[in-house]
């Protein structure tokens, strides 16, 4: 994964902030032949949405993954990882003993914003954590997540940590979180089949719902070099059927055949259909930290993807500050316009509590001509 594991410090840095950023609005290159590059530009409503709720509802101050899941009753599920609670001080700095958790999840109703976590208010905890664990040793990270019925159900990634350092963790497993609706309760948590220990399957970066199955897209992590998977399963049994996977020219019940469909995607990634084919956008990995988010087009879910259009650049990244898993939100695109999110960091944690504004999940709207 991209992020490393948020560390409390007690020395204060100044952090990047969210007025430059939200004064940025640029147009992109990299346009497939014969149309005009995308345009990009910050979506304020969004911005202003989450970015007051963290300021002031005393709540959620700020987190990363930032996928969205529509519920039945026209509210939106925002899932996310590494999350910070509490209250923002008056100068924009996060206070030193805020709360830390590994996942929570706000329902959006309108403009009205709830977290959701575990534990209780005066001590709140993950919303979901492996049974018996000490979370500074191994936990969830949430991935996409779809509606089945009256259930939410989420992908997790479970982590453990393997050193001192801020990257040194490795992944576990895969596992789906089920929540019952209307009231998002935690009710089981699933665990998938282990692929071979050499072969190191993410099955959460993308969910796609489509009348004959539900696609799940995967990736397959070696740091360095990240590759893109696919598996399938009967709509509406995603913890209950057998799970198949695409090898390259069909389908298997082994996970261990599993074929690559595209190199270069970081570990978040979405799907969306666009133009009677489909838009795979993501954060550029072909290169370490890279700045920029693109979009791959194809015909088939499949693969058969073409070059990578450019979408964006994150203006934040630069020093200690990155940026990671870009993401667009299906639900949200109107005619030829697609809301992307992405998330922003920094290798120094003082960062985090200089300004609160930092790692908070980024909102852009990119426009096809």
């Amino acid at each position: 994964m991209e992020r490393p594991t948020i560390r409390r410090r007690t020395v204060l840095t100044a952090g990047a902030g969210l007025a430059a950023f939200a004064a940025l609005g640029h147009r992109t290159a990299g346009a497939a032949p014969g149309d005009e590059p995308p345009t990009a530009e910050i979506n304020q409503r969004l911005t202003r949405l989450f970015g007051d709720y963290a300021d002031t509802a005393g709540a959620w101050t700020g987190a990363d993954s930032a996928y969205s899941v529509p519920l039945p009753d026209g509210r939106t599920a925002w899932l996310y990882s590494d999350t910070f609670l509490g209250t923002v001080n008056p100068d924009g700095s996060r206070p030193l003993d805020s709360p830390f958790i590994h996942n929570s999840i706000i329902v959006q109703d309108g403009g009205r914003l709830t977290t959701i976590t575990g534990g209780t208010s005066a001590a709140p905890t993950s919303l979901v954590a492996p049974a018996g664990a000490d979370e500074s040793k191994t936990w969830y990270w949430f991935g996409d997540g779809t509606v089945e019925g009256r259930r939410l159900r989420v992908l997790l990634l479970e982590f453990e940590k393997t050193g001192d350092g801020p990257f040194d963790f490795a992944y576990r497993r895969t596992a789906i979180a089920s929540f019952a609706l209307p009231e998002v309760r935690l009710e089981t948590i699933t665990p998938l089949p282990d692929p071979a220990p050499d072969l190191p399957l993410h099955w959460a970066s993308a969910v796609v719902e489509q009348p004959d199955h539900t696609y799940v897209f995967g990736v397959e992590d070696r740091q360095a070099e990240k590759y893109a998977h696919l598996a399938r399963v009967r709509p509406g049994r995603l913890t209950q059927d057998p799970w198949q996977y695409f090898t390259g020219d069909g389908w298997s019940a082994d996970p261990t055949a599993s074929a690559r469909i595209l190199a270069g995607v970081s570990n978040e990634f979405s799907m969306t259909r666009h133009r009677g084919g489909w838009l795979l956008i993501t954060g550029d990995a072909r290169q370490p930290l890279s700045a920029d988010i693109v979009g791959y087009r194809s015909r088939s879910l499949t693969g058969g993807f073409g070059e990578p259009i450019k979408l964006y650049s994150t203006p934040e990244t630069g020093g200690n500050v990155f940026t990671y898993n870009a993401k667009a939100h299906p639900q949200l695109t109107r005619d030829e316009t697609v809301v992307i999110t992405y998330n922003v960091n920094s290798f120094e944690s003082d960062d985090l509590y200089a300004d609160a504004r930092l790692y908070r999940p980024r909102y852009v709207n990119v426009s096809f001509s």
